[in-house]
């Protein structure tokens, strides 16, 4: 595909406004050395900037820096090279990105060595591990399969011999270790490269562990969104390396003028860190939140982006000067995971992508169940307070869990509330138990399995926590229970166990047992197992039923915790109504 000089002149003035003094550097489709296949586009320019440190605007406070965007097309492919330069993404628009499958196994032989992997979280779970980086020699030589499929490859550096190469896979960026310090060796190396693009043949891969990519284009049209997780990441990443220095709203005043209101960012993507539930009705994908009732997903033709008129007015303003709406940053950076209404399927990083294991593992899934007839009689989380009472009243979850497993445990605590750890805490010489209570009325509620999920994996790592975190509990677990409605109680936090001093010593000496067990148990009775069986069994067979939408969340939010804990070494049980 040939690229216009209008288009190229176009996009060069449109990066470049913000520049000072004429170009350093001002090239339109040169040739290469009379070599056909190399046309080249260089522009070099200074511009100044605000420096980060400072937030109000000072005489003569300013950086002085230097930009480059060059554009080299090599048959029907163009290889972009740039440094310091914004407004780019419409005209990137224009072109197909490699294809995910073909830049993953690129570079790679039976003799790659994998030296770093940067995966992001498939889940939408608000509350697991979003994205994880790791290193070592050769990941395949130590990295565990186990969860692998919930996660999707968002970066990789790779060894051949000792060329090392890095990938960026959600943005077809390149970079080869090495020098390619001149406009001519780089447009070889991009020569080279193309060439081994259009010779490729995709294989298994040991990388073939991640999530699979799809092709959106062809499953567009069947693709129903149910559900929709924001994660803003990248934006706190740009506040605090001081990129951008300014958020605005812009409205129109009294006197029909735009006007421009400085706007506390944080506080409002507050309110969407959380899963929102995605309602679809005439064609139109509207996102649940308190805020924009005008904010929609959007099932373009090559991508999925969210839109909201009323958003578009918060600005972004960046180090140079350039601003952007929030609604524009967000789909730039595809800051968001979408769950459908086909099972296994998940979009993010402007891919559509498929935990190729997650329907095969129901029958596992359903292993974590146990039905108990008790909780058939439940009617409360934790019952009503007296200031007499020494007891969690009786047909409450909180009763629940004491009568049935503080006996197992040689120390057993109520951790509720203040900054709790989970509600209650089971200790013996070489096992670990924090039990997390949840009662709902409503029956398979994704949003109550969303709230016990998300305690359950905020609080994965204080299953060993550090000697000054269990000095920190040894006031409370010597107190007694005083209710959220302000009933102080009779009822002693160390249920079982004399006082917090002899709990936080043999906490400390299990956490140093070899054959220490760590076990997360989730205490539930808004739905029972034989009708998540049933619901399970629906999905499988593609039956409809009133309950569709909620059960894959919870397949994926339990799949979500069920991952998180083997990689932590940890068990996992949940019980529930039979």
């Amino acid at each position: 595909m040939q690229i216009s000089n209008n288009k190229i002149t176009e996009i060069f003035r449109t990066v470049s406004s913000v520049k000072t003094g004429n170009y350093l550097l001002n090239s339109i489709r040169l040739k290469l050395n009379d070599d056909e296949d190399i046309y080249y586009s260089v522009c070099v320019f200074k511009y100044t900037t605000k420096p980060t440190f400072i937030e109000e605007e000072l005489a003569n406070w300013e950086e002085e820096k230097i930009a480059y965007l060059l554009i080299v097309e090599i048959e029907d492919y163009i290889v972009i090279s740039k440094k310091n330069i914004s407004k780019l993404q419409d005209f990137i628009k224009q072109f197909k990105p490699l294809d995910y499958s073909v830049l993953s196994t690129l570079f790679v032989t039976d003799d790659t060595s994998f030296e770093k992997f940067s995966l992001k979280n498939l889940n939408v779970s608000d509350k697991a591990v979003r994205e994880k980086t790791i290193e070592a020699i050769d990941l395949k030589e130590n990295f565990s399969a186990l969860g692998a499929s919930n996660y999707l490859l968002n970066s990789l550096r790779l060894k051949n011999n000792e060329e090392k190469t890095s990938l960026m896979l959600n943005s077809s960026r390149i970079n080869k270790f090495g020098k390619k310090n001149s406009i001519e060796n780089f447009c070889f190396w991009s020569k080279n490269l193309v060439h081994q693009i259009k010779n490729h043949i995709n294989t298994n891969t040991f990388l073939s562990i991640f999530a699979e990519p799809q092709d959106y284009e062809v499953l567009k049209d069947t693709l129903v969104p149910i559900s929709i997780l924001f994660n803003f990441s990248n934006i706190y990443t740009d506040f605090e390396q001081g990129l951008i220095n300014r958020v605005i709203i812009r409205y129109i005043n009294d006197d029909g003028e735009n006007q421009d209101k400085d706007f506390n960012l944080i506080d409002f993507l507050a309110k969407f860190e959380r899963l929102c539930k995605v309602f679809t009705n005439g064609g139109i994908h509207s996102i649940e939140n308190s805020t924009s009732k005008d904010l929609e997903i959007k099932l373009n033709d090559k991508s999925i982006t969210v839109r909201s008129q009323k958003l578009k007015n918060v600005k972004l303003i960046h180090d140079n000067g350039n601003e952007i709406s929030i609604t524009d940053y967000i789909n730039g950076k595809n800051s968001f995971i979408i769950n459908f209404d086909n099972i296994d399927l998940a979009y993010t990083n402007r891919k559509l992508f498929k935990d190729s294991r997650l329907i095969g593992s129901i029958p596992n899934f359903l292993k974590i169940f146990q039905p108990h007839n008790d909780l058939d009689n439940v009617t409360s989380e934790k019952g009503a307070f007296l200031a007499t009472s020494t007891l969690f009243e009786t047909n409450s979850i909180f009763r629940f869990v004491e009568d049935n497993f503080q006996n197992d445990f040689d120390y057993f605590i109520c951790d509720d509330l203040s900054k709790e750890w989970a509600d209650h805490i089971g200790i013996s010489e070489n096992k670990i138990s924090f039990f997390h209570s949840k009662h709902k009325s409503s029956n398979a509620s994704a949003s109550a399995f969303q709230d016990i999920v998300g305690q359950a994996q905020k609080n994965l790592g204080n299953l060993t926590p550090q000697d000054f975190q269990l000095e920190s509990k040894r006031n409370i677990w010597n107190s007694n229970y005083n209710s959220s409605d302000g009933v102080n109680t009779q009822i002693t936090r160390s249920r079982k166990g004399q006082n917090a001093n002899q709990i936080i010593n043999q906490f400390k000496e299990t956490i140093n047992n070899p054959y220490l067990r760590k076990h997360v148990v989730l205490v539930i009775d808004f739905i029972s197992k034989s009708d998540l069986e049933t619901y399970l069994e629906n999905l499988t067979n593609g039956v409809y039923f009133a309950e569709r939408n909620e059960t894959i969340q919870i397949l994926w939010f339990v799949s979500s915790l069920i991952s998180s804990c083997q990689e932590l070494n940890t068990e996992v049980t949940i019980y529930c109504k039979p």
